[in-house]
């Protein structure tokens, strides 16, 4: 038995869990990190592997991800473990996101056998353009590549250790934590145009459930992972960040469905 956990906004990270989960085999569990109960722990079970799939925030673990791992259940001294690796997907650097993952998991007990880091497209729009089409084929195209080895290495349970260079990465990790830190009410930044039909797709694919339907309208909470799903998902392009967003072109991977991303996937 495999289980993968994922957390994804706009579907570069689930598009790579599903790639590995097809190589795995039959006997695969993917699991969304948003839909699981908030403050419950969380048990793996008696399992042979477990993939964490998240996308790098600031360098670092997105909020929900660490909320995640703080409620694994402990694990005692000297009881056996699966495999445990993590696949994190970003536009450029790695940063902390892997000793953030390798230090909270060794908190609770458990070990990081193996990380893996996929170049993706930027889903921030507020600090990337979508690349134009001849350019996504040919990073999506590097990113199969890269997971399907992956993948070979994860079902051979090769192991891939961290690399630390003191006090580089204590410096990284506090940054990392620092940064997502101050994410959750940047929520403050959107706004709607004329667009808006009250569609309410937002408030579905919304994965930290920051989003409720009020007359007819989003209304954001303030506590936002700044994943860009509302944004990007948004059928009419009526939601804007700041004043930067209205003229750049939207993304979402392009072999997922909305649906796919829903946090009550029954909620269609």
């Amino acid at each position: 038995m495999h289980k993968i956990y994922y957390f994804s906004g706009t579907g570069n990270t689930l598009s790579a869990a599903k790639q590995v989960a097809a190589k795995l085999g039959n006997d695969v569990e993917l699991l969304p990190i948003a839909s699981l109960p908030r403050g419950c722990e969380v048990d793996f079970g008696n399992v042979e592997t477990v993939g964490i799939f998240h996308p790098v925030y600031c360098f670092g673990v997105p909020a929900l991800v660490q909320n995640f791992l703080e409620r694994l259940k402990v694990l005692p001294k000297g009881a056996p473990q699966p495999y445990i690796y993590s696949l994190c997907t970003s536009s450029g650097l790695l940063g902390s996101a892997h000793l953030i993952m390798e230090q909270t998991l060794r908190k609770q007990g458990y070990k990081l056998n193996a990380y893996y880091h996929i170049p993706m497209v930027s889903n921030y729009i507020p600090r990337a353009k979508a690349p134009n089409p001849r350019r996504l084929e040919k990073i999506l195209l590097r990113a199969e590549k890269k997971i399907d080895a992956a993948a070979e290495k994860i079902l051979e349970k090769k192991s891939r250790k961290p690399i630390h260079v003191f006090p580089l990465d204590m410096f990284g990790e506090i940054a990392g934590k620092r940064a997502v830190s101050f994410m959750s009410d940047y929520d403050k930044y959107f706004w709607l145009n004329e667009n808006c039909d009250g569609c309410e797709l937002c408030e579905k694919i919304c994965p930290a459930s920051n989003i409720i339907i009020m007359n007819n309208m989003p209304t954001w909470r303030g506590h936002c992972e700044q994943c860009m799903a509302c944004l990007q998902w948004c059928p009419k392009e009526a939601i804007q960040f700041r004043q930067i967003t209205e003229k750049r072109a939207r993304y979402h991977h392009p072999a997922i469905q909305a649906e796919e991303l829903f946090r009550n996937p029954k909620k269609k």
